[in-house]
């Protein structure tokens, strides 16, 4: 039979399968250039040899850490969670509970606080996720101020340690670090980056799975998603707890960190400095949140030597939103991609391609 002039030309059979195989071979260097980053930012002491810049950067790192948990929620389910500071200071006093009333190690200590606020987040979330951006905002924020006065409840001071806070003396070690080592910045960093590389693949693996989708399809409409049969709650609760499980590991390694609990901890200005570096860095990406910390965190030691930071802080934090409504990671990604649209790959010949 003669070919039907103009025709569409249909694809190979087996065409599908070489894209499904030629799929992994594109993400291969990806992996291996994140894994050489990783492995690269352990050895980060050995060339910042300032114990001041080392600490600035480990103060950063949990800062982003629990911005991650604020950009997750954010731009997945265009939620913003203004009281971070119940899951990040919760979880130093779960950590420091587990150590001084329940004479746990370390590790059981760790174990104890992230798993207790892995389901307490989840508990929470099956409560709060049904509501509306601004309430649940205003939730959120009515918990961490909440847990703040139970704290500093006299009948609960033996426990929670009242206005003077909790001192940690845990012992055993921290995957082989002891308590001396992990006070120390140089000494902190590997489990700080570790801990961050960790969450962000975390946050990542979700954006990018089929409950990811499904979460950004449910904000951009969750009507239709509910009417096309899709479940628009239980992804939310897991979303919200995994972003609680994030927050808490921050507040874990404060603990670490310090060896100390105090109600500071759970106050609004500690998750409205989480937030800030949300809105600075964007919720784009996953790297966005720690892009605002990193900036945050050193415009707060630039601001304090001046004598005005709350002053300083405050016109900063304008001027970035203004100028860049995306975040400071929108910006870059905006300016690598007019980059690219200026200078074109060069078109593959057809011919030579086959």
């Amino acid at each position: 039979m003669a070919a039907v002039h103009g025709a569409m030309p249909v694809a190979p059979a087996n065409a599908a399968n070489l894209d499904a195989r030629a799929k992994p071979a594109r993400l291969l260097l990806p992996a291996l250039v994140v894994v050489m980053l990783v492995v690269l930012g352990l050895f980060l002491p050995t060339v910042v040899t300032s114990t001041f810049y080392i600490g600035l950067l480990v103060n950063a790192i949990v800062l982003g850490i629990a911005a991650v948990s604020i950009g997750l929620l954010a731009h997945q389910c265009g939620l913003m969670m203004f009281g971070a500071a119940a899951f990040t200071g919760g979880s130093t006093y779960l950590f420091a509970i587990g150590v001084n009333s329940f004479g746990m190690s370390a590790m059981g200590a760790a174990g104890f606080a992230l798993l207790a606020s892995t389901v307490l987040s989840a508990l929470i979330g099956a409560l709060v996720v049904r509501a509306r951006p601004l309430p649940f905002a205003m939730l959120t924020l009515a918990l961490a101020q909440m847990l703040r006065s139970m704290v500093m409840i006299t009948d609960f001071r033996p426990v929670t340690g009242g206005d003077d806070g909790l001192a940690l003396n845990f012992t055993g070690g921290f995957f082989g670090l002891t308590q001396s080592q992990m006070s120390r910045p140089e000494g902190f960093w590997p489990v700080a980056w570790l801990a961050l590389c960790g969450v962000m693949l975390l946050a990542w693996a979700l954006g990018h799975s089929r409950t990811g989708r499904v979460l950004r399809s449910i904000q951009a409409n969750e009507e239709r998603m509910r009417f096309s049969g899709f479940n628009t709650y239980g992804p939310r609760v897991l979303a919200f707890t995994v972003a609680g499980f994030i927050a808490a590991v921050s507040g874990l390694l404060t603990a670490l960190h310090t060896a100390f609990a105090s109600p500071e901890l759970l106050d609004f200005a500690t998750g409205g400095n989480a937030l800030v570096s949300t809105l600075v860095g964007g919720v784009g990406t996953v790297g966005g949140p720690v892009l605002g910390a990193l900036l945050f965190t050193i415009g707060q030691d630039q601001f304090g030597a001046t004598g005005h930071l709350e002053l300083l802080t405050g016109i900063g934090v304008v001027l970035v939103i203004v100028a860049f409504p995306q975040g400071a990671m929108g910006f870059i990604r905006g300016g690598f991609g007019r980059l690219l649209r200026r200078n074109p790959a060069p078109a593959k010949d057809d011919h030579a391609a086959r």
